[in-house]
């Protein structure tokens, strides 16, 4: 795939544009994915799935299971929350993006999702496939999937686009949806969850898990939940779950 994770120093804080009502953070998802780190350097951390059950109370499904960040750790990514103070996701610095992002369509190379998933987007990857994280091909729109219509001839940019195939880490992508509304060039594109290379392999700025663990993520999500992720140190979980309406931190 292409090189991920292009990102943009932006100084002390971070506009984050795609939230209209700050008050409202996290009020609107039924379903919530919290992945917390030690620290803002931890390469390895926990996830955790939630619903929120009929009286709007959240609760867990099922236990945490182990996930792998970045090699930087975290940094403050472009989500649905405002800016927050403290070190911003840069070009070349294998931070995952902290925050509360929107949980964005499947891809993979399957024809359909895992069996047991329940309809949530889905979009098989062939080699007409490329995810646009060069700012100079502003005729596309930038860190977003762009298949290339039936016959048209591969373009000279290709081959620096194109989405890998064959690769058992992407054989399920999950989009976190950083600097994907009104995108700013160079400020990080392509963070997924996908399928770990190691137990202990850091990546650089995707959330990664064992096969098993991804697919039970995708069977889980339900369409129509607006399902979101709440990607956070253990310090700034518990400064901010309040304000962002997040489940009550549970260990």
């Amino acid at each position: 795939m292409a090189v991920f994770f292009v990102t943009l120093i932006l100084g002390g804080f971070l506009t984050c544009s795609a939230m209209a009502d700050d008050s409202r953070l996290g009020l609107d998802a039924r379903q919530m994915i919290v992945c917390l780190a030690p620290d803002s350097s931890s390469s390895e951390g926990t996830l955790q799935l939630f619903h929120r059950d009929a009286s709007g109370q959240w609760q867990p499904d099922g236990k945490p299971w182990p996930v792998l960040f970045g090699k930087g750790g975290l940094a403050w990514g472009r989500g649905l929350n405002p800016p927050q103070p403290g070190p911003q996701k840069t070009g070349g610095d294998h931070r995952n993006p902290a925050g509360l992002f929107k949980i964005g369509f499947v891809m993979g190379y399957a024809p359909k999702l895992p069996d047991g998933a329940k309809g949530w987007p889905y979009h098989q990857v062939t080699e007409r496939d490329a995810w646009i994280d060069d700012p100079k091909l502003s005729q596309f729109t930038y860190n977003h999937l762009y298949t290339l219509p039936p016959g048209a001839p591969l373009p000279a940019w290709w081959d620096k686009e194109h989405m890998h195939l064959g690769d058992a880490a992407y054989q399920w992508l999950v989009l976190i949806e950083h600097n994907y509304d009104n995108t700013v060039p160079d400020a990080g594109n392509e963070i997924f969850f996908h399928v770990r290379r190691g137990e202990h392999y850091r990546t650089a700025g995707c959330t990664t898990m064992e096969l098993d663990h991804l697919e039970q993520l995708i069977k889980w999500l339900e369409p129509g939940s607006n399902a979101m992720l709440a990607e956070l140190t253990r310090a700034d979980y518990a400064r901010l779950w309040k304000d962002w309406h997040l489940p009550p931190p549970l260990y």
